[in-house]
């Protein structure tokens, strides 16, 4: 039944007369007690299902610390990775940032100098000029014309010199709504075989892939896409012709110029006023440029650093009499173990080093450093760690779920089980936790023991790991490391596989328990219908009681009126 009808019959009692309400009261507490019983239940298999929930998610988290130290697990983590670490040629420096050391990193060590007629590092830069000053960055400048941004207004594109069998012809073609331009500038299509799937992608003279309409449906994309034969739109300036029985490789298609696109300035307008119309232009990408106001100076940065960035724009008449550039593009240069290298950025560099992604600090200019990649026992360290903190949290919940604890008041000594006490399911897998951890076991290698390579059991009962131990077998005995390892964690492995995970014991138990909860719930239900029905029928009952009640208070004022013996009796039916 209805919240809102169990209220609306409570409120309908409360407004009978206070002896009616206690005997409503006391007859529906006294019919009760089978609800209260079946509530006791419900609230017992709820702090079970607590508990339950609680030890399943310490197997199953206690299961994945374990198969990551399991040679033949497919989360297998236990392996020494690659550490970098930088000392700078000036004290107080960071010359390199290193963002990202792969695991599969080489050990070795690393020396950046100069590039070949530098003497030290050579930071990547962005071309930058400015306009003649005005008197105010707000004043109207007087001038008209057109300012092109990226290209000089005609697209152009030389001639392919060298086709390759895959790529046999290139043309210019229009710039699909929405998108920018290419910039001009020396592209290469790559053709490569990945699953026997022949694929292809466009990249710029440094490298890097762009992004280009998709050729299996809608949208653009920067990554590897199947080729299929004939002609191919971009959709940003470039089409090619594509053939899929060609060769592997990259093709160099001939040089490219953009149209670029153009702003209108008035006399009317500003220093600020271009300089916002530039920053929004949709502008040919690896060309583009970002307008401020320095000293009353409109300047043009590029967004790009590198020697393939450089500004490209067209001041038809000198209107804003930009000058020299105050700063040329230029790659970021040096030198790494006498190898010369150029990059057009300083930023997560991932083509120097194998393995290694970094970027060159601020500071770098004009500096040397040393890099040395060395393998580091870090991760192993880390999941040994884990495993000791996720047993002993496994371990130590067992320990207080399955335990009698006695508190003592005055000569009252009151003893309280706990959840699983007496459970001898949970009691066992205690125990065999235990044993597992410390049993000698048979391998390939030359320990034993678990605790012979650091893991052992302080006088509390908890693991604790012995890192100088465990460091000690790492480096001189890692095959025999990983043979106790897998032995040992293996059978800690196959008695938590009983009871983790989805089809184990604690996920069935939990499915027992709920199907037990959504009896219990019916049951509750049920009585609580009929406990309102109760409590409607005696509300009717005792609704008419007081009526009669109430009936007879007014007849005996009415015979007091009429025999003039009216003594101003009057029957409360209030309570």
């Amino acid at each position: 039944m209805a919240t809102s009808s169990v209220t609306s019959i409570d409120t309908s009692i409360s407004k009978l007369a206070n002896t009616f309400q206690l005997a409503i009261k006391a007859t529906i507490e006294a019919e009760s007690k089978p609800l209260k019983k079946v509530q006791t239940q419900k609230d017992e298999i709820d702090v079970r299902r607590a508990v339950y929930s609680d030890v399943k998610t310490n197997m199953d988290t206690l299961q994945s610390a374990v198969q990551a130290l399991i040679s033949t697990q497919a989360t297998f983590g236990m392996n020494m990775v690659a550490r970098s670490s930088v000392t700078p040629s000036t004290p107080g420096t960071a010359v390199l940032n290193i963002t990202n050391t792969s695991e599969s990193a080489v050990s070795a060590d690393y020396e950046f100098s100069g590039y070949t007629g530098n003497t030290g590092i050579q930071l990547a830069r962005a071309e930058s000029r400015a306009s003649s000053a005005s008197a105010s960055a707000d004043l109207a400048l007087g001038k008209s014309g057109v300012l092109w941004l990226g290209g000089t207004g005609t697209a152009t594109l030389a001639a392919f010199a060298s086709p390759s069998t895959s790529v046999t012809a290139a043309a210019l073609a229009t710039v699909a709504d929405g998108q920018r331009e290419l910039g001009t500038g020396n592209y290469s299509v790559q053709v490569r075989d990945s699953g026997g799937i022949r694929q292809f992608r466009l990249v710029d003279a440094d490298g890097s892939a762009m992004s280009i309409r998709s050729a299996s449906g809608s949208g653009y994309t920067a990554a590897w896409q199947a080729l299929t034969d004939g002609d191919y739109d971009s959709g940003r300036g470039l089409s090619f012709t594509l053939n899929s029985s060609g060769e592997l490789g990259s093709t160099a298609l001939p040089l490219y110029t953009a149209k670029g696109v153009y702003i209108t300035i008035g006399a009317e307008d500003t220093q600020r006023t271009i300089a916002a119309a530039i920053n929004t232009a949709l502008q040919p990408e690896g060309r583009d440029f970002k307008a401020s106001i320095i000293s009353n100076q409109l300047v043009l940065t590029g967004a790009q650093t590198g020697e393939n960035h450089g500004l490209i724009f067209s001041d038809a008449g000198n209107l804003l009499a930009f000058g020299a550039a105050l700063q040329t593009a230029q790659n970021a240069k040096f030198k790494v173990n006498g190898m010369d290298v150029s990059r057009a950025s300083n930023t997560n560099l991932t083509n120097v080093i194998d393995g290694v992604t970094f970027s060159l600090a601020s500071d770098a200019e004009g500096r040397t450093a040393h890099l040395n990649v060395s393998a580091s026992n870090d991760k192993a360290i880390g999941l040994m760690n884990t495993l000791v903190s996720k047993f002993n949290a496994a371990f130590t919940h067992l320990t207080q779920k399955l335990a009698t604890t006695s508190k003592k008041d005055g000569d009252k000594t009151t003893y309280t089980r706990g959840a699983l006490t007496g459970d001898t399911t949970f009691s066992s897998l205690r125990n065999d936790l235990y044993y597992r951890m410390n049993r000698n076991t048979a391998n390939s290698g030359s320990y034993q023991r678990l605790e012979e390579i650091g893991l052992s059991f302080d006088k509390d009962m908890k693991l604790t790991l012995d890192t100088t131990k465990f460091n000690a077998a790492l480096a001189q005995h890692p095959t025999d490391l990983t043979a106790v390892l897998d032995a040992g964690l293996g059978e800690v492995n196959s008695l938590l596989g009983r009871y983790s995970g989805s089809t184990g014991v604690m996920s069935r138990s939990l499915t027992s328990i709920d199907q037990q909860r959504t009896i219990y719930d019916k049951r509750i239900t049920k009585f609580n219908e009929a406990l309102t029905v109760r409590k409607q029928a005696l509300f009717d009952l005792y609704f008419g009681y007081q009526n009669q009640l109430a009936n007879l208070g007014y007849e005996a004022q009415m015979i007091g009126i009429l025999t003039g013996n009216n003594t101003g009796t009057n029957l409360n039916t209030s309570g």
